[in-house]
């Protein structure tokens, strides 16, 4: 499927939460912005105005204003066709969305206990808690809360047919619910032992069935008759060895079940004669290394494109800047088409004195470090203020605030200066491997896997290891690879392993369990030339439990101690000095090298009071050249909190010039080289010519 950047990038625009009077001012700005992808929720319980009966299955919906004109969607999508633009269509059943119960109706959150998420006591587990604290979340493959889904898109696909896009309507994308996951509830224990799944004959023994066939393939230490005697994992060990593959199993069945549950939405809206649009689901913004998923397998079960919601501090910390760059970079390893359903644009306040603003340069510069790393169009949220929203881009009324230029400029670079900007692909220069079976071992024993700010390191270890440390070694070791001066990209072996032959030098972070797939790739990838680095414990078992032979020692170099277990902008000075001696050895001519020209050095206030002068040696910068046959464009970050001067250097190519984009100004590159003065948390996009 071939997607058109251009027409799906966008923003949020809610209805149902602005006065009508503004909706047609609100979409003309939209328009004038130059953005064509309007997204919006479409909450069943916003248009529920009364109970279900036997003429009404779903509940009595008002889809036309005749109970509240801000209900009137029929009205809203006209609109959206008047001004040309495309629009997705999100209903759920589940939207979060910061609404009470995230748009379920009461009597489902609050209904049957049985229906619901269990945890490992067989308790109801909390659902979506904001808003209200009540309810629970329902069980994706419950027949009766399936039953509900269905009846509930029956009726909102009766609005969509006749507005898709081929009708003459402006509907291009559906969203298979949103944000799938378990809510807060995404920890090993916390769910989802609802009988339906674990039960004899259960969603879980299918899932061992499809994945093993019968209980003599199981690779157990425990031998079974038959699937169906496995009871799940119902408490977390202080350490694995044979059994790991009992315990990662369970975590793999959440992610089939929710595959599963996307499959069965998207069947219910083609049934209804949703065709012949492209169907999207996204991620919540949590961590892929903490809710370790297997993202080709969403895209699979979408049958379309997988998207992620990106929501970070409103002046963006070094950390976040590379939680937001590994999630890129994985996607790009991993999926088709790499884009945001959701980027922050505005804060959850509307009383600004009690949060720091999204002032227009930071949220410029966040858009510019997601595209940097390959994020291919964005979906702003929100567009517009509204309840228990602030600091949009444009007021409830359709007022332009300063960050409407962002909006603006963005799109203008990326399709009328920039050639064909879905053409463009970031180059990197070695690779980091994405071992699937590295994070399921971190997140057997994470109590909460979407704290994103904590690592879980812990039980359960295997051969005296704790789980977390390869975890930590892989975010870390792209840390370090960018303080050295150079890019590193995500290779996801499980995926595509042919991927790591592009690229000079590969990191795998030390484990003591590796994947089968993954280990098979190495080998290949030594064969023909390849350097691989191991930092930290060599692998000694693979994802069944099984004891393993790893690769010859002298094939490989290894640095027997962990090299990226500091915090950000805390990362050893010698570990950066290591890599950055093994990549001058190894990678010579780099698509881009970036230095600090001097160390970067000022003044602020210690945290006991008074001032003090601070130092970073550290290269807190990034270069980023993307490539197409006919050009490339440089992204250059400076993610210190004061301005910089950076020396970028292209040694593979005979490059003349940098045209900076934004104001058309020439910088002549000499000997390949050029210096770049950059504000604070800022980016300057060049053409290199």
């Amino acid at each position: 499927m071939k997607i058109k950047s251009q027409e799906i990038f966008g923003a949020e625009i809610q209805y149902f939460r602005t006065d009508p009077r503004y909706w047609d001012t609100i979409l003309k700005k939209f328009k004038d912005a130059g953005l064509r992808g309007v997204t919006t929720y479409v909450q069943w319980s916003t248009h529920l105005v009364g109970p279900p009966d036997k003429k009404h299955p779903a509940g009595i919906l008002d889809f036309d204003g005749r109970t509240n004109p801000q209900l009137n969607l029929i009205r809203f999508l006209e609109l959206v066709e008047k001004h040309g633009l495309n629009l997705n269509f999100r209903s759920g059943p589940f939207c979060c969305n910061e609404a009470v119960h995230g748009g379920y109706p009461n009597w489902l959150v609050l209904g049957d206990p049985n229906i619901m998420v269990w945890d490992y006591q067989n308790r109801a587990t909390q659902g979506y808690w904001i808003g209200k604290k009540e309810g629970s979340q329902p069980s994706y493959l419950h027949p009766v809360y399936l039953e509900w889904s269905e009846k509930w898109l029956r009726e909102v696909d009766r609005i969509i047919v006749p507005h898709l896009k081929v009708n003459g309507g402006c509907i291009t994308m559906v969203n298979l619910d949103n944000e799938i996951s378990y809510i807060v509830r995404d920890s090993f224990l916390d769910s989802d032992y609802n009988p339906v799944n674990v039960a004899p004959g259960g969603f879980y023994h299918q899932f061992l069935t499809e994945k093993y066939g019968t209980a003599a393939k199981l690779p157990y230490p425990q031998k079974f008759r038959v699937i169906e005697d496995v009871p799940p994992p119902r408490s977390v060990p202080e350490s694995v060895g044979a059994d790991l593959a009992y315990y990662t199993d369970w975590i793999e069945f959440k992610t089939w079940t929710m595959c599963q549950y996307i499959r069965r939405l998207r069947a219910m809206h083609e049934a209804n004669g949703v065709k012949n649009v492209t169907f999207m689901t996204n991620f919540n913004p949590h961590r892929p290394e903490g809710v370790p998923t297997r993202m080709p397998d969403f895209e699979e079960a979408s049958g379309g494109i997988v998207g992620y919601d990106f929501y970070r501090g409103a002046f963006m910390s070094y950390s976040g800047y590379h939680s937001m760059a590994r999630v890129l970079k994985l996607m790009n390893a991993s999926l088709s088409y790499t884009w945001s359903a959701e980027f922050m644009s505005g804060t959850w306040n509307k009383d600004l004195t009690k949060t720091s603003r999204v002032s227009d340069d930071h949220m410029r510069f966040m858009a510019r470090c997601a595209l940097a790393h390959g994020c291919k169009s964005i979906a702003w949220f929100m567009f517009h203020d509204r309840d228990c929203w602030g600091d949009a881009p444009v007021s409830s009324h359709g007022h332009l605030r300063p960050s409407i230029e962002v909006l603006r400029e963005t799109p203008e670079i990326l399709f009328q200066k920039v050639k064909d900007w879905d053409a463009l692909v970031p180059q990197g220069d070695v690779a980091v491997i994405y071992d699937l079976i590295q994070h399921q071992h971190t997140s057997i024993g994470d109590p909460m896997p979407c704290a994103d700010g904590e690592m879980h390191v812990g039980k359960p270890s295997i051969a005296g290891i704790q789980a977390g440390g390869a975890s930590l070694e892989y975010e870390g070791l792209f840390r370090l690879v960018e303080q050295a001066g150079m890019q590193a990209a995500a290779a996801d072996t499980a995926h595509s392993a042919k991927s790591l032959g592009n690229y000079p030098v590969a990191f795998l972070p030390g484990s003591p369990v590796i994947g089968q797939a993954t280990l098979k790739a190495l080998q290949a990838y030594i064969r023909k030339g390849g350097v691989l680095v191991v930092s930290g414990p060599l692998p000694s078992m693979n994802e069944r439990g099984r004891a393993i032979q790893f690769l010859d020692p002298k094939s490989f170099v290894w640095h027997r101690e962990p090299l990226a277990q500091g915090k950000p902008e805390e990362d050893p000075l010698e570990s950066i000095a290591f890599v950055q001696k093994l990549l001058t050895k190894h990678v010579p001519k780099p698509h881009v090298r970036l230095a600090l020209e001097e160390e970067a050095a000022w003044v602020d206030w210690m945290p006991a009071g008074g001032h003090k002068e601070y130092r970073e040696s550290r290269n807190l910068g990034s270069a980023i050249l993307h490539r197409s046959n006919e050009e490339c464009i440089l992204f250059v970050l400076n993610h210190f909190i004061e301005a910089q001067r950076f020396t970028v250097e292209l040694p593979k190519d005979n490059f003349k010039e940098l045209i900076n984009l934004d104001n058309g100004e020439v910088t002549a590159l000499r000997n390949r080289r050029a210096v770049l003065d950059l504000d604070r948390k800022s980016s300057q996009i060049y053409q290199v010519q």
